[in-house]
């Protein structure tokens, strides 16, 4: 028997699959709201993001398949970040929203995603590096980088009233490229 081959969701292909990206768009932006202004992802939007994913795949495809589809978007998309929760480098919510945001998605375009919202969250480090110490000292570090990667390993201080990054932001940005746009990024 042939291994089950997963459609890519490509929200621009119909009307239809147009309503469901939307949804899905909606509760990313509402979650990277939630994570810039507290710098929390809510459980009951994760769940119905969740939810809604594994809705979206049964009325998308087959049955079975839609849900296979579902729960191994959501177990990859897990597996890809929990890691990085586990050495303090993300938040246990940015972790839970890549996950229920990937049930939407094949698995094939899940790590294009996350490689996405990887680049993402260096713009996000880079803009929040500049915010909190300048655009001297950022430059000075990045450029010595090249000679010196150990340089970047090394942690500045956060300043008195500075939070940590919103991460789940970049992570929306990389899930909702991803979903609308395929065929960017393939790494099959």
């Amino acid at each position: 028997m042939a291994p089950t081959t997963f459609p890519v969701t490509a929200f621009a292909k119909s009307p239809a699959l147009m309503v469901g990206g939307l949804v899905y768009v909606a509760a990313l932006v509402a979650a990277s709201i939630t994570d810039v202004r507290s710098r929390r992802i809510s459980n009951r939007l994760v769940v119905a993001l969740t939810l809604c994913g594994i809705v979206f795949g049964l009325l998308t495809q087959v049955a079975s398949v839609g849900m296979a589809r579902a729960l191994l978007g959501f177990a990859i998309g897990f597996a890809l970040w929990i890691p990085f929760y586990a050495m303090g480098m993300l938040g246990a919510g940015d972790v839970k929203l890549f996950a229920a945001a990937s049930c939407w998605l094949a698995p094939s375009q899940i790590f294009g995603a996350a490689l996405l919202s990887a680049l993402a969250g260096g713009v996000l480090s880079i803009a929040g590096l500049m915010l909190a110490h300048g655009i001297g000292l950022t430059t000075f570090r990045i450029a010595h980088a090249v000679k010196n990667p150990g340089l970047l390993a090394t942690p500045l201080p956060v300043p008195a009233g500075r939070r940590t990054l919103p991460y789940g932001l970049a992570m929306a940005v990389g899930l909702a490229v991803v979903g609308w746009f395929p065929k960017l990024i393939r790494l099959q």
